[in-house]
């Protein structure tokens, strides 16, 4: 008799796309349509250590993360949980990008200072979000490549 029990990486990365929905709903997508609410919360930069661009910049992240990065992790929870071969890619193409963007955050963050108007200092928790994502978009996405029909047993 076949066992359909799910491996554990199954339920690892189910637990880390569904809490990363949600703090990309509550952090990024908040932010484009109230930044200000966003950064009282601490989800986003505050406005006066960014300048008005940072901000903007910081938005479209945000506008982006709505329309393409939580759209991918929706369809990828779908897709592993119906067992379907394409999730695979959906959760190749999330990993990927967790790792680029925060490869990108990093190095705003190596860049920026100096910069008139920007005098934002990230805190230990934004460097362990960045890292938490880089190390999760780095692993993931090799273990997608080299083992993912596993997650669909």
């Amino acid at each position: 008799m076949e066992s359909h029990r799910r491996p554990a990486a199954f339920w690892l990365i189910v637990v880390f796309l569904a809490v990363s929905i949600t703090l990309m709903l509550v952090g990024q997508t908040l932010g484009v349509f109230d930044y200000e609410l966003a950064a009282s919360m601490g989800l986003q930069e505050k406005p006066s250590e960014m300048t008005e661009f940072g901000v903007q910049v910081n938005r479209a992240f945000g506008a982006a993360d709505t329309v393409v990065y939580i759209p991918l992790m929706l369809v990828s929870i779908v897709g592993l949980w119906l067992r379907q071969r394409w999730a695979l890619l959906t959760l190749a193409a999330f990993f990927g990008a967790s790792a680029y963007w925060t490869a990108t955050v990093t190095f705003i963050f190596l860049f920026a200072p100096g910069v008139p108007g920007y005098s934002n200092v990230p805190g230990p928790e934004i460097w362990l979000f960045i890292g938490t994502y880089m190390v999760a978009g780095v692993l993931g996405l090799i273990y997608v490549v080299f083992r993912g029909e596993e997650l669909l047993r």
